[in-house]
């Protein structure tokens, strides 16, 4: 939480433009989960004299959309969204947040009137011709649809912290600094010795597997199965309206990319936005009847069999449902066609042991991973003791050298286990091939290497000291203040 905070602290306006419209275009669903008592419907928690607003996780789930849009592309959907529970993740960021607030107003920091004020003029956001705008921060927050005095409340909120990082933030010293350039710029002369040894070589014993089969019947069970009622509601083919094409296109311009990641025109995406756009329409008469299953007033239509690793449905979500209750509607195909799945459960058939013949794929696959390491480990330790292997220089843990029959991503993961190993001999498993090595001589960090590097060594070490001090003190705090959840999630 700290460090995703600490990289991304602009104070929410820069992503504000599209973030939140990208929220109101995805249909963010789930206001009705809240505990509505009247004295906390404003609000998704409070942790000790903080309440958390509902448009401060509006806001915070805004940001954090933007985010993972931009991390994936323009590919991040809100199904995805759902899928990862985002609104749980924005909430518990939200109370940590809040967490360390409660810790700075403890402490007697605040933020006054002019640094609010300072932060909004030196922000490029709402800024034209070099200038505080007042016409251009009004208009910014009226199409996120926040209200300058949440904007600045939530504005105050991350200053503060900032303040308290500060107050608490502790510089380095030459001992930190030389224990980082010795790990970063440390190189080992190492000699290496290569075994091959191919699945197909192991023979399986069949008694074996059976043995295995029987000490461990527990431990090779069936799915549960989860007996569900279902309605389909396909997709609605709507007529082509250019105006809400466009106006979806719009907002979910990013999502249309070619093979160069290039946004696409709408003419060229047309067709692809009017999927999508009958795909939203049908979710929400999906969702419309989603409600009246739930009050008795729609039938369903047939039965069908749900196992906890079918792609359309969220495992978690199955394993936590409880015989009659209903499942959100989820993408769905049936005979050729997409749309929504409405569903209700009405009975599970629990795990039981399989029969041999049926757990055998699952054995047998384990049974040769285990022998081929074994044997392999056997291989290596012999090949140790009677070492024959060819040196390949000088490596360090970012060295790029090539070594006969490993690929990158092999030298890569050798590289980094003996620079994690304390030992100068031994061997590693990756895969099929054992690496069994020995250092034979190492060069420390010369005074150039720090020198050279001096900022970036200096910055590490202040960012791993400072970001393990904050998580420390969370962990900490976490037990301090009160803190109480009134939004259930979607």
């Amino acid at each position: 939480m700290i460090t995703w905070m600490q990289k991304h602290k602009k104070y929410l306006v820069v992503t504000i433009w599209v973030s939140t419209i990208a929220f109101v275009g995805a249909g963010f669903v789930g206001w009705g989960a809240y505990d509505m008592n009247t004295n906390r419907a404003k609000s998704v928690a409070k942790v000790g004299n903080r309440n958390i607003s509902i448009s401060q996780f509006q806001q915070k789930y805004s940001t954090m959309y933007e985010f993972y849009l931009n991390a994936s592309n323009g590919k991040f959907t809100q199904e995805q969204a759902e899928q990862m529970r985002l609104d749980k993740v924005v909430l518990k960021r939200l109370i940590q947040d809040n967490v360390m607030l409660n810790y700075a107003d403890e402490l007697g920091l605040d933020v006054s009137q002019e640094e609010i004020i300072l932060a909004l003029m030196v922000d490029p956001s709402f800024m034209s011709d070099g200038k505080f705008d007042k016409a251009k921060y009004e208009s910014v927050l009226k199409q996120a649809r926040i209200s300058p005095k949440d904007y600045e409340q939530n504005l105050a909120s991350n200053l503060l912290l900032d303040k308290l990082f500060n107050a608490l933030k502790i510089d380095t010293n030459s001992k930190d600094l030389d224990m980082l350039a010795a790990s970063y710029f440390m190189k080992d002369r190492v000699s290496t010795q290569i075994i091959n040894l191919n699945r197909s070589d192991i023979k399986v014993d069949e008694s074996e597997l059976k043995s295995i089969w029987e000490s461990n019947k527990d431990k090779y069970l069936t799915q549960t199965k989860y007996n569900l009622k279902g309605k389909f509601i396909p997709k609605i083919i709507s007529d082509e309206n250019l105006t809400a094409l466009q106006e979806y296109y719009d907002e979910n311009k990013a999502q249309y990319r070619d093979g160069f990641d290039k946004i696409l025109s709408f003419e060229v995406a047309k067709e692809r936005v009017k999927d999508d756009y009958d795909m939203r329409q049908t979710r929400k008469l999906a969702l419309s009847q989603y409600l009246k299953a739930k009050k008795g007033e729609l039938e369903f239509e047939f039965d069908l069999i749900a196992l906890e690793d079918d792609y359309e449905f969220d495992a978690q979500e199955l394993k936590n449902l409880q015989i009659g209750d209903y499942i959100k509607p989820v993408k769905y195909r049936m005979n050729y066609q997409d749309g929504y799945l409405i569903s209700k459960l009405e009975s599970k058939d629990i795990p039981k042991p399989m029969s041999y013949e049926e757990a055998r794929e699952f054995i047998i696959g384990e049974y040769i991973d285990n022998k081929l390491k074994n044997n392999l480990e056997n291989m290596a330790k012999g090949a140790l003791e009677n070492f024959n292997g060819r040196d390949i220089g000088f490596i360090a843990r970012d060295s790029k050298v090539e070594i006969a029959e490993l690929n990158e991503s092999e030298v890569s993961e050798f590289i980094n286990l003996i620079f994690d190993s304390k030992s100068k001999d031994g061997y590693v498993i990756l895969g099929n091939k054992a690496v069994v090595y020995k250092i034979t001589d190492q060069k420390l960090a010369s005074a150039s290497d720090v020198s050279n590097y001096e900022n970036l060594l200096r910055n590490s070490a202040i960012s791993i000291k400072n970001e393990q001090l904050i998580e420390d003190l969370l962990s900490s705090l976490q037990h301090r203040y009160k803190i109480e959840q009134y939004y259930k999630g979607q």
